[in-house]
């Protein structure tokens, strides 16, 4: 839903569909348009634009499979998984710094972006594997008890200690 027409809710009362605003959190009952809210991205819902999301998928899904010659989706065989490398020179569309400025702004407040009720945070592209990689840098790579059955197998082949014993 184009912020215009939000806008023009603002103006005399008028009910927003659901998951289209936030007022700290997103508004998931049909309400009228607080007075601070934020615009929420497309929804979950063909009401709210679902099908925009979709046709993101299916980019990724032809720039990344169906481009690279490896089929796509469920009809790919395994293994035959590519990928797809771009390079954008931003200073094509807009001012480097101005560019890295804002990419900072909203990264920041996607993460101050208090989470839909039953969630503990919203997810960020790349967060979650930067928290693992930290977590395995102090950690170390957690490894499945078969994993370490082969590992302790081998050293009793060759007779050697196992690290894990």
């Amino acid at each position: 839903m184009p912020e215009d027409i939000i806008i023009g809710f603002t103006n005399k009362p008028h009910y927003v569909p659901i998951g289209k605003l936030a007022d700290g959190t997103p508004i998931l009952e049909e309400s009228l348009v607080p007075d601070n809210y934020k615009l929420l991205p497309t929804g979950s819902t063909r009401e709210q634009g679902s099908h925009k999301g979709y046709a993101l998928a299916c980019m990724v899904e032809i720039l990344c499979s169906i481009m690279s010659g490896s089929g796509f989706g469920f009809s790919n065989e395994r293994g035959r998984a590519q990928s797809y490398v771009a390079a954008y020179d931003v200073s094509a569309f807009t001012d480097v710094n101005e560019f890295k400025s804002t990419m900072d702004e909203f990264i920041k407040s996607l993460r101050e972006t208090p989470p839909a009720p039953g969630q503990n945070e919203v997810v960020i592209p790349g967060h979650p594997e930067f928290d693992e990689e930290i977590e395995r840098g102090q950690k170390g790579i957690p490894l499945h008890k078969e994993v370490i059955q082969w590992f302790d197998d081998i050293c009793g082949e060759l007779g050697i200690n196992s690290i894990w014993k």
